[in-house]
């Protein structure tokens, strides 16, 4: 009989293999549409650094949950190899999150019109400010998530004598070096990590929600391109979508890192089947509202279907064949 840490283990390991499958298709789609046509595009840039950072997101959310339920921080000394992919689990959440923020972004400054210059001049060239953008974001992230390869245990053990081996394997708390303010430090990347991702995507996504309906709703008026009216609404649809599950990420993980600071019991199985929930939904959602991604899906779909009618046909002619 499976436990609940099995059952919690397994249903991460499903979100996974469907995250990464997910994402690694708009990464390779991606990828090969821009060195076909030898120019780079920001929408397809964002979307592969969404991509990329979910599938490292992904895979090291995994081995922070198969070491946790190895017994990781049970041990007598916290694993280097641990830290590492702590640092790597939390660049590459804050680089997928920052990339969906830069995305609205680019969406709102395209669709919207503007009467100010200053906007005027960014939406001209706000595919290679996001360009410049994204790389910034990328250093910062990495930098900013340092100190936790400096993480370690106390080096006394806080476990009474006459306790046996196993009841000594208690789970152990990771701790910064004395040099870092841990509030301080854990207030600044949470800022980073959730809160100012959220303050750029929340009212860009509201805001282009907004003209999409309202646009939606004159095309509906004036009975001019139902299908382009559907269309509309569709991305309507897909944005909402997008920050629901955006927000219902970040909202986790500041839930669960402020509980960390109080002491709370908040388990992080919570957090991990979150963030790998929002690797597999965002997937999903870019691959919907991109027209080359829904065409390229679509194409191997029917390629597949097309496959199994052959061989379904062929296995009945030769079952034809063999009877007369």
């Amino acid at each position: 009989m499976f436990g609940s840490a099995d059952l919690k283990l397994c249903g991460t390991a499903l979100l996974l293999v469907l995250g990464v499958l997910a994402n690694v298709f708009n990464l390779v789609v991606m990828l090969v549409r821009q060195w076909r046509s030898g120019v780079v595009k920001t929408v397809a840039v964002i979307i592969c650094f969404i991509s990329l950072g979910n599938v490292l997101l992904q895979i090291s959310t995994f081995v922070l949950v198969a070491s946790v339920w190895a017994g990781v921080l049970c041990w007598p000394d916290l694993p280097f190899f641990f830290c590492v992919v702590l640092f790597v689990w939390l660049s590459s959440s804050s680089v997928s999150f920052w990339s969906v923020a830069w995305l609205s972004v680019l969406y709102c400054m395209r669709v919207l019109s503007f009467s100010s210059a200053l906007f005027r001049a960014l939406k001209q060239n706000i595919s290679a400010i996001l360009n410049v953008t994204l790389v910034v974001t990328l250093l910062t992230s990495c930098v900013i998530f340092t100190p936790f390869f400096y993480l370690h245990f106390q080096s006394k053990t806080l476990a009474p004598k006459n306790t046996t081996e196993k009841a000594a394997c208690m789970i152990r708390k990771p701790l910064f070096p004395a040099w870092i303010d841990v509030n301080a430090y854990v207030i600044i990347f949470i800022c980073y990590l959730a809160l100012l991702p959220m303050t750029i995507m929340l009212p860009t996504s509201l805001r282009l929600v907004v003209f999409l309906c309202k646009h939606t709703s004159s095309m509906q008026r004036k009975q001019i391109g139902s299908h382009a009216a559907e269309s509309y609404l569709l991305v309507c649809r897909l944005t909402v979508a997008l920050v629901w599950v955006y927000l219902t990420t970040l909202l986790t993980i500041s839930l669960y890192y402020f509980h960390a600071i109080f002491a709370s019991g908040l388990s992080a199985d919570m957090l991990f089947l979150g963030l790998s929930f929002y690797c597999a939904a965002s997937a999903i959602l870019l691959t919907c509202s991109n027209k080359n991604l829904r065409e390229r899906l679509r194409v191997l779909l029917c390629r597949g279907r097309n496959t199994n009618t052959l061989v379904r046909s062929a296995e009945e002619k030769s079952g034809v064949t063999a009877t007369v």
